[in-house]
């Protein structure tokens, strides 16, 4: 019997309901057994003898699906940016410098610090999308067909579709504030497409649990590198994670950086700015947290199944953390190596300021954690919000160009403040008003009558201080 499951919150396009079965019997002969059978005295057979390779082998199909919404989910980032960036250059509002015309959104720090950084992770996700796609098509078209290969496959692709789905639902709804009412209306598809896109989080798999899946590898490599190192070696790396730990935590590392630095906020910036320095601070979270984590859970292997289970869930906040660290990495990574694939110096010098952005933005997010674990001092991350606002200005000029990259047309926008029109219409008010004031008509602005009474009570001011003088 068929169960319809209702409007759903988005995706209505696509029908879904539910089938029950009752008193049916599935036929041995019936079952789908591409990948093992069962013969009629109940033995089970396998063309796929490694029970791992089966098992990733039968994941194949979610493996893909997960791609494909890693890939939707960039596009649907680049979309909105490209509607939204291209509104924020034209349209105009507030004139704080200049009594002849306004301000272009863009122009606005704020507005910068709402789209740019997400314009360089969504850069960052895009270069990560086409790394998992070589990946992919590396293992299934048996190139590169092992068993890691399809567990490397699996563990990169539920490290970056939770990544590039939220940050999709993210940006949509920022590009929808930053667009003001103009973004709420459906014509622009800000709100239609966030609608659509809410499910990918939960679709092939819930990102919180693809984010334990890739936490589990990590534990697992970790204890990999360990296995069969005799207790010499095991017990000077202790005695180096003990002298790391002081080092980070007793201030040694702040000072030498303030040293370094020398107290100028110069000096910092180019230290943050360096791309050793940004893989060294994002790699070292990742590690260090796997390392802590892993110290703790070594010790569930004496418990009980129940405690266990409690002392794994205790530690599960941090489990996901350090996976999300991990993925960002990845992200970091993948923009550090496309960078070194561009030719022309000018394209290469701005994507690279765009990659700084990204890298320093995932600091600046989590600047508790290297505060904490001595890994920043003071003065570079006080100096971090300064460079990239300093970053977002030598940007913006270059905002129109990024997303024009994209290579989206009216077709794919389909949006109707992407189109060119908010252009028309602030040139046609910009020429009407330089008529109207060529002619002598023009009103007078409130604001400048205000500011003319304030500069002649000035004056009379000055000129009754002279006469009692």
């Amino acid at each position: 019997s068929p169960e319809d499951d209702g409007i759903k919150g988005g995706l209505n396009g696509i029908d879904n309901g539910r089938l029950h079965f009752t008193g049916v019997r599935v036929p041995r002969t019936n079952l789908l057994n591409r990948y093992g059978d069962v013969a009629e005295d109940g033995s089970y057979t396998s063309p796929i003898p490694s029970p791992g390779r089966r098992f990733f082998t039968m994941l194949g199909t979610l493996v893909q699906g997960r791609v494909s919404l890693d890939g939707a989910a960039v596009a649907a980032s680049k979309l909105a940016l490209t509607a939204a960036i291209t509104y924020s250059t034209q349209r105009r509002q507030f004139n704080a410098s200049s009594e002849l015309r306004e301000e272009v959104l863009m122009d606005y720090q704020r507005h910068q610090r709402r789209l740019l950084p997400r314009l360089a992770a969504t850069y960052a996700a895009s270069f990560a999308h086409e790394e998992l796609l070589e990946k992919f098509d590396d293992v299934f078209s048996g190139r590169n067909d092992t068993d890691e290969d399809r567990q490397d496959l699996e563990t990169l692709a539920a490290a970056l579709k939770p990544l590039s789905t939220w940050l999709a639902l993210d940006t949509l709804q920022e590009c929808r504030e930053a667009t003001g009412g103009q973004g709420f209306l459906i014509e622009n598809r800000f709100a239609s497409l966030r609608a659509d896109l809410d499910v990918y989080v939960t679709f092939e798999g819930d990102n919180t649990v693809l984010l334990q899946l890739v936490a589990k590898r990590l534990l697992t490599d970790y204890a990999k590198e360990f296995k069969g190192v005799d207790f010499g070696v095991l017990a000077r790396y202790a005695v180096s994670q003990a002298a790391g730990k002081t080092l980070h935590r007793s201030g040694l590392r702040r000072v030498a950086q303030t040293v370094a630095d020398s107290g100028s906020g110069k000096k910092s910036a180019k230290a943050l700015r360096d791309e050793d320095t940004q893989r060294e601070l994002l790699s070292d979270r990742v590690q260090s947290r796997v390392a802590d984590v892993a110290a703790v859970l070594r010790g569930a292997k004496g418990m009980s199944q129940e405690k266990s289970a409690a002392l794994f869930n205790e530690h599960q906040n941090e489990l996901i953390e350090v996976a999300h660290a991990h993925a960002e990495l990845l992200q970091w990574e993948a923009f550090t190596r496309g960078l070194k694939k561009i030719e022309d110096p000018g394209t290469r010098e701005v994507l690279t300021r765009l990659r700084d952005l990204f890298g320093l933005c995932l600091i600046e997010k989590d600047l508790a954690w290297f505060l904490m674990n001595g890994r920043l001092s003071s003065q570079r991350a006080r100096t971090l919000d300064r460079y990239i606002n300093r970053l977002l200005t030598r940007i913006r000029p270059h905002a129109l160009d990024l997303v024009e990259s994209f290579g989206y047309g009216p077709e794919h926008l389909r949006s109707a403040i992407a189109s060119g029109a908010e252009q028309e219409r602030q040139d046609e008010a910009a020429e009407y008003t330089r008529r109207r004031r060529a002619s002598g008509d023009a009103p007078i602005d409130e604001k400048t009558l205000l500011a003319r009474e304030a500069r002649q009570k000035k004056a009379q001011k000055a000129a009754k201080s002279r006469t009692k003088g």
